[in-house]
């Protein structure tokens, strides 16, 4: 039977989508599970999977063309089905009052085939090329099967710098001093307009701030015992299976929400609705923003099955990509790769709470025998909404992740 290909929700906010592109044209066989187009949205580019085994019977949003959430876009029908697209569609209404549809169903199969011939780049190679000014179509595709990618673009951008910064450069002194290895654009009197993911960042901030009652408690953590734990397991691990000081947070966190189910949750106007599923968000900073790729299920996964999964949404993330549509219960944002002491982070709706790691740093410290002692130390900081959560709450949930911290072996549990 055939089934639509919808417009998923990337985002608890977002609203529309558009398609980038079609991987298949109309009549294509498809699989299931199968990447069928690729969709973007205010924060990322992600991939949409056939429903089903058959074939594409119907593009009805075109690449280009933005589609409301839900919207239906395509049309699988079952191999060897013969489905009348038209009826199958009948009464639902689109974005556009029917146009985009209308115009998918007019058009010919060569049309379908045209679009999928566009020119193959991912969402931040894209933007990239229309801030450099750049014709996307004359650059270089390096990625899988040519996609151009946002390092060809920087790429392109250099080799076309290159000839003439050399052909204007003065000849070089006999000893120059070393550049430094990054140099921050000027923006002194400039004004830019905030992108999209700027704009995102700010809506969403903006209403945390207005209209969740944040509250803020902190701890200190002995990281020593953490630290020789990770070293241990890492020198008996491949590259790919070394775990970081990030991915132990993550699983205390976890351990933590599975402990305080009272923190997994969410408000909805006049009640509070505490969540099944612990699925964790972890910070990424980009260099256009700030996104929050989730980890689903979190506190199924071992320890190594957390820095295995962490691994590959960061990767995802930043390629520009989503990995996964599950929410976020509870976000992790940890700043101490950047030698910050200590840090708030402001909560990031629905979610009620959102935990900010600080760097780890030597101090020196009393043990119980009355002896100084040289301990790895690292501040976190809970924000958590009020009306969900109160401050004795607060404080044990967040002394527990303390605990699973300053003890790291029950997290391998």
């Amino acid at each position: 039977m055939a089934e639509k290909i919808i417009m998923p929700q990337s985002g608890q906010d977002i609203t529309e989508g558009r398609v980038v592109r079609w991987l298949k044209s109309e009549g294509d066989v498809v699989s299931k599970g199968e990447v069928v187009c690729e969709v973007e949205t205010e924060k990322a580019v992600f991939e949409v999977l056939s429903p089903l085994d058959g074939v594409l019977a119907r593009i009805l949003v075109p690449a280009g063309k933005i589609a409301k959430i839900f919207a239906t876009i395509g049309v699988v029908a079952a191999s060897g089905e013969n489905v009348d697209v038209n009826s199958f569609l009948a009464g639902e209404e689109t974005d556009d009052g029917g146009e985009a549809a209308a115009t998918a169903r007019a058009k010919p199969a060569g049309k379908a085939a045209a679009d999928a011939e566009r020119v193959k780049a991912s969402g931040r190679a894209k933007k990239l090329a229309d801030e450099k000014g750049i014709d996307i179509s004359k650059v270089k595709g390096t990625g899988p099967q040519g996609r151009i990618t946002e390092k060809d673009v920087l790429a392109h951008v250099e080799s076309a710098a290159a000839p003439a910064a050399a052909a204007a450069a003065p000849a070089a002194p006999a000893a120059v001093a070393p550049a430094p290895a990054a140099v921050a654009a000027d923006v002194r009197g400039k004004t830019v307009p905030l992108t999209k993911m700027r704009k995102v960042i700010a809506r969403r901030l903006q209403q945390s701030k207005q209209t969740i009652p944040h509250f803020y408690v902190t701890v200190s953590v002995d990281m020593t015992d953490a630290i020789g734990l990770r070293e241990e397991i890492n020198a008996k691990s491949e590259k790919d299976g070394r775990i970081s000081m990030n991915d132990m947070v993550i699983k205390a966190a976890a351990i933590a929400l599975g402990e305080f189910p009272q923190v997994n949750c969410k408000i909805e106007e006049d009640s509070i609705v505490y969540l099944d599923d612990v699925n964790i968000g972890v910070a990424v900073g980009l260099d256009d923003g700030l996104v929050v790729p989730v980890l689903p299920a979190v506190d199924n996964l071992s320890l190594k099955g957390i820095a295995k999964k962490t691994k590959e949404i960061i990767a995802i993330a930043k390629a520009g990509k989503q990995a996964n549509l599950a929410p976020g219960t509870f976000t992790v944002s940890n700043m101490g790769m950047l030698d910050v002491d200590n840090f708030i982070a402001i909560i990031n709706p629905p979610e009620t709470a959102i935990l900010a790691i600080g760097s780890t740093t030597k101090e020196v410290r009393v043990a119980e025998d009355n002896s100084l002692r040289i301990r790895e130390v690292m501040k976190m900081t809970l924000s958590a909404d009020h009306r969900a959560v109160d401050g004795v709450l607060a404080s044990r949930f967040l002394n527990r992740i303390k605990s699973g911290l300053e003890h790291p072996r029950t997290l391998l549990g």
